[in-house]
């Protein structure tokens, strides 16, 4: 999905700042109070229309808060089998709430972003039950942003059933980084960028700040498209799949750094000059395989989706300037588009 990309900002991570705060790793006396937050768009405008729901809790805009955990269910329903997809932020904004903020424009800052996708006549639905030992911050205004539909036509369903944990709180030492992105493998355009090669990888590498690196979190959905257009062929053969790799690449990004296009997305490359660029001391932070089984004579026309929490059980040392890379692959043949929707902490 593209037509939200000038809306987020450049950098969301999620880092402990200097050290280690013993206070935000314990439970401590109980304050959580739970925020849910349901809602359903239904919706056959092609383009990705956007909605968008606001909650205050605590104090509002002008209070402090930490969410604890994020639990619930997302679900993308199409009435035809045209592809859909739909993407769903949570977001807090800082001093006032605003009415209506729908470019989210005066956003403080992202707690939570899902991607789903969905090719067929069904019902993709995924579970979400993430939880945060070092708390994200937030602050008593909260939004539920939904932005998706049908990619051309088609009637689309969009749901969320999501509970917020979250309690008060005297500070917000924490950072979120996004390591999101979008990759198109099998054809010669579409997403951020696209290789016709599926034996290519892209590797997108993010510069970060100084911190402790305690959790991956979030969601990857890898979809092939519906089949309505010849360039977007179903893969075929026994399987397909994809791999979605994280490492933090010490001292800069090297070689990744400067691999990419004119909008600053990574260009591809054979997975032999990745290896050889790959420094001996990266740390592999991360990884997501995911794989589907073809029936004899059937074409693998499925979305691959999986939740993302990797929460750290050491704490990983991250120094200024070092490097976050992630990584894009495939196995098979056939057209899809790989995102994530992934942030660290």
């Amino acid at each position: 999905m593209k037509s939200y990309r000038g809306i987020l900002p450049a950098a969301i991570l999620v880092l402990t700042t200097s050290g280690i705060s013993d206070l935000q790793g314990q439970e401590g006396p109980s304050t959580s109070q739970v925020l849910n937050m349901q809602q359903t768009v239904t919706t056959a405008t092609p383009g990705f229309p956007s909605s968008l729901y606001m909650y205050q809790v605590l104090g509002g805009a002008q209070s402090s808060a930490q969410a604890r955990a994020l639990t619930g269910t997302i679900s993308l329903e199409n009435q035809t089998a045209n592809f859909s997809e739909v993407l769903l932020i949570l977001a807090y904004w800082q001093g006032d709430c605003p009415a209506n903020d729908l470019s989210l424009s005066m956003v403080r800052n992202f707690l939570w972003s899902d991607i789903l996708k969905n090719p067929s006549q069904s019902n993709s639905r995924l579970l979400v039950d993430l939880h945060f030992p070092y708390p994200l911050p937030m602050t008593g205004c909260v939004g539920l942003y939904i932005n998706g539909g049908p990619l051309v036509q088609g009637a689309v369903t969009m749901s969320a059933n999501l509970n917020l944990t979250y309690e008060p709180a005297s500070s917000n030492a924490n950072t979120v980084i996004d390591l999101s992105g979008e990759y198109c493998f099998g054809q010669d355009g579409g997403c951020e960028n696209a290789t016709a090669d599926n034996t290519q990888v892209f590797a997108v590498p993010t510069l970060m700040p100084a911190g402790h690196i305690v959790q991956l979190f979030g969601n990857i959905s890898d979809s092939t498209f519906d089949g309505t257009q010849d360039v977007s062929p179903f893969p075929t053969g026994e399987d397909w799949g994809a791999f979605n790799d994280f490492y933090l690449l010490p001292g800069g990004c090297g070689n990744f750094g400067g691999n990419v296009n004119s909008q600053g997305f990574a260009n591809p490359v054979s997975r032999a000059t990745f290896d050889s660029w790959l420094p001996p001391n990266a740390l592999h932070i991360g990884s997501v395989p995911l794989a589907r089984r073809i029936p004899p004579g059937a074409m693998g026309r499925a979305t691959l989706q999986s939740q993302v929490e990797n929460i750290l059980s050491v704490p990983v040392l991250a120094n200024a300037g070092d490097c976050m890379l992630v990584v894009y692959g495939r196995k098979g043949n056939g057209a899809t588009d790989n995102e994530t929707q992934v942030k660290l902490c």
